[in-house]
């Protein structure tokens, strides 16, 4: 028995032993594994991440402006952003430029590193479109994909060039086209609208509110203008094609014909028709009055902000 006994002492750290060896090297083995899947993932992560940086051509050709007229003048999320990220103590111009294209589609800042960098207005612009805020920056142009967004940067000697344009995806969804006739909408109508097109007619209507449309085109030569309430708005002569734009003027039929339509509604309606530059409530108190004029707020966005084009 005392014999056994002690067998079994000695078993039982020896037993222990392997037990702790064993232990200690599944988990050398498993930290060994995990070790290799972080480097593994790290690896995915840098080529990920890589792979949606391309070298593209220099995006800052075209025509651009520093200056900002009217509400009306502005279109969209980069417009927006712009303005709100805009400096506000006029920097050497020479040093620092934040300027937008007048086609609504980008902005640029160039910025000479030691004086004002652009720091505030990166940082501005990624929590104005909510997205990140990269500082990485190369000796030649490369486009980030970033959203709805494309960031494009360069570092050339000692100054900083950062353009954000709206994403190919964004710009496709905001165009359509007949057999002769293309249309481009405005960018404040991204993620808002719908698109049809029958024949020669292109109609654009609210997501929420499919019943309601904001404008239509079609070829027509008519000169019937229409009335207060649905009004050809501009006319575009296509090569040959004669193209018309009409819209119905929905706060004035909610106050003239409140059946036709709710005054939420329309409200919603027209926020899109004006790009969000009126006080509803104030445009309803003049169409109650007899007063008319706020109403062709809608016609000046259209018009600014809208596109007819050939297809060539």
């Amino acid at each position: 028995m005392k014999h056994r006994r002690f067998t079994a002492l000695l078993f039982v750290p020896l037993l222990a032993l392997i037990t702790a060896c064993g232990a200690n090297q599944s988990a050398q083995t498993t930290e060994a594994q995990s070790q290799q899947q972080t480097n593994t993932h790290s690896q995915q992560d840098k080529s990920g991440s890589d792979s949606a940086k391309t070298t593209v051509a220099d995006p800052t050709q075209g025509n651009w402006t520093e200056t900002y007229s009217s509400p009306t003048d502005l279109d969209g999320e980069l417009d927006k952003a712009w303005l709100k990220c805009a400096p506000q103590n006029n920097p050497d111009p020479e040093a620092f430029a934040w300027k937008r294209s007048t086609d609504h589609s980008k902005v640029w800042l160039h910025a000479t590193e030691g004086q004002m960098d652009g720091a505030t207005q990166r940082s501005c612009m990624a929590d104005e479109l909510d997205i990140p805020d990269a500082t990485e920056l190369t000796d030649s142009w490369t486009k980030t994909a970033v959203g709805d967004y494309d960031r494009i940067q360069r570092q050339n000697n000692n100054s900083i060039d950062i353009v954000w344009q709206y994403s190919d995806a964004v710009t496709a969804s905001l165009s359509a086209q007949t057999d002769s006739y293309r249309v481009t909408l405005p960018y404040f109508w991204h993620n808002e609208i719908n698109i049809s097109v029958d024949g020669s007619t292109i109609t654009v209507t609210d997501k929420e509110h499919s019943n309601y449309s904001l404008c239509t085109f079609k070829v027509s030569s008519d000169t019937n203008a229409g009335d207060i309430g649905n009004s050809l708005i501009e006319r575009y002569q296509i090569g040959d094609t004669p193209v018309q734009l009409w819209a119905t003027r929905w706060a004035f039929v909610a106050v003239t014909d409140p059946s036709s339509i709710s005054a939420e509604d329309a409200e919603d309606i027209t926020e899109l028709q004006t790009g969000d530059t009126i006080d509803y409530e104030s445009l309803i108190s003049q169409v109650q009055s007899g007063d008319y004029s706020g109403l062709f707020t809608i016609d000046e966005f259209l018009k600014a902000h809208i596109t007819v084009s050939s297809l060539s």
